[in-house]
């Protein structure tokens, strides 16, 4: 006779029970390995999202190796000890600027024009005046052309005006003083053979000594305008120069010579053309769109005819004085190279700065 197991007895209840048990096992674990994921999930989000968040902003924030190399850019000077410290540090927006500048061009020749043309501005002036290309140069007698000037086309003296700039009697454009004329920036070269022209320019030599005298020498007991802007600008453009700008007389300032042997570093590495207004060659401005040979008149603040060869290219009667009293341009500055201390070592510095300009200019400089 068969007996049957405690199962059996126990019959379909128990077998639902335990498969009902089976099941609860297997989805408890399951729940809990799903709340496992969960937190680790959590827990990585709360934790890389800030710091991810905190690292793009650091980058961000964080300067370029570019931009760093840019803001740590300065001009060395000497202090009264002779030890070098920094100054004229270059601000990053600046920088930005000047790269965005360099970007559009490439050389201060290509796009800097220093030539005027003028026209009569109104039917009264038109029958006295016509139109005319000038050019000069910052310290070949610019400030004695264009007071002559002004006398020619305005019909009275700059110093009656008791004017005051800026913008200055260089700026042809500014209405305020140049009423019965106007002036542009000559751009347009096609038309030049058919005006009358005039162009002001100085002994190289002399120029550049004289800029040194009046922007940048250290022989003086108060600054003059040009020390703090003039001095470190040359020594950036020279770059790799050892030297450096003095600053015991309380402004940056440079010798003769070292200003002569920054500008001669300049020069050999071709930045000639970058240089400010008052040190670019001659060359370089007036006539690097047309040579001395095509121009009217070149000449300089010193011939005895100046004036009158000036109201000649720009009026249709000129009327010439045979006096070189009524003819002679009125010097407003003028510093003699031989009232300067200059070594052999110097001459060989200027002479090497100015020889394209001597090449260019000198059958029309007075001797």
């Amino acid at each position: 006779m068969h007996t049957p197991t405690l199962e059996q007895h126990r019959g379909p209840l128990f077998k639902s029970k335990r498969r009902q048990t089976t099941t609860n096992q297997c989805c408890g674990s399951t729940s809990t390995i799903i709340k496992v994921v969960l937190a680790i999930s959590t827990f990585v989000v709360l934790f890389t999202v800030p710091l991810l968040h905190r690292m793009v902003a650091l980058d961000s924030q964080m300067p370029s190796a570019r931009d760093q190399e840019l803001n740590h850019q300065f001009v060395t000077v000497k202090d009264d000890t002779g030890g070098i410290v920094a100054a004229a540090a270059a601000s990053e927006d600046e920088q930005r600027s000047k790269r965005k500048g360099e970007e559009t061009k490439t050389n201060r020749e290509a796009t800097d024009e220093v030539a005027w043309e003028i026209i009569p501005a109104t039917d009264a002036t038109l029958a006295r005046l016509k139109p005319a290309t000038l050019c000069t140069c910052a310290k070949c007698g610019s400030t004695s052309m264009w007071e002559e000037l002004f006398a020619i086309v305005q019909g009275r003296s700059f110093k009656s005006m008791n004017y005051t700039g800026p913008p200055w009697i260089h700026k042809l454009s500014n209405k305020k003083l140049w009423t019965n004329i106007h002036a542009e920036k000559k751009t347009d070269w096609s038309n030049f053979k058919n005006q009358d022209s005039f162009a002001l320019i100085r002994d190289p030599k002399e120029r550049i000594v004289s800029a040194w005298k009046s922007k940048i020498t250290c022989d003086t007991y108060k600054e003059i305008r040009g020390h703090k802007r003039l001095v470190p600008k040359l020594l950036e453009l020279a770059g790799s120069s050892n030297i450096t700008a003095r600053t015991d007389k309380g402004f940056p300032c440079l010798d003769l010579s070292d200003y002569l042997a920054v500008l001669s570093h300049i020069h050999a590495q071709g930045q000639e053309g970058s240089l400010d207004d008052h040190f670019l060659p001659q060359h370089l401005g007036c006539f690097k769109n047309a040579p001395p040979s095509l121009w009217t008149v070149v000449t300089t603040v010193s011939d005895p005819t100046a004036r009158c060869s000036l109201k000649s290219v720009v009026t249709k009667s000129a009327n010439m004085s045979n006096t070189h009293d009524d003819c002679q341009m009125v010097k407003r500055h003028g510093r003699k190279i031989e009232s300067t201390n200059i070594t052999r070592e110097d001459e060989v510095m200027l002479e090497t700065i100015t020889r394209k300009e001597y090449e260019l200019l000198g059958q029309y400089l007075n001797v």
